[in-house]
């Protein structure tokens, strides 16, 4: 899966352009807190993906690794 990156990055900084919008006096984030967000979008992502194959491997039923 490519790109999911600059999708997050995205979304992240419409929002924040978002709320830039209607409340100008709000604080930026700075680029620490950004990539601290995204970051903890990473680590989830990863740790959603491995809890859905471990899953996906529990309720197989054929062989690994061996031809039927």
């Amino acid at each position: 899966m490519k790109g999911y990156k600059t999708i997050a990055f995205n979304v992240i900084m419409a929002i924040i352009a978002a709320v830039y919008a209607l409340n100008p006096d709000a604080e930026k984030p700075s680029p620490e807190q950004v990539q601290g967000g995204v970051d903890a979008v990473e680590a989830g992502f990863a740790a959603v993906l491995s809890v859905g194959n471990i899953i996906l491997r529990a309720i197989t039923t054929s062989a690994v690794f061996k031809k039927e």
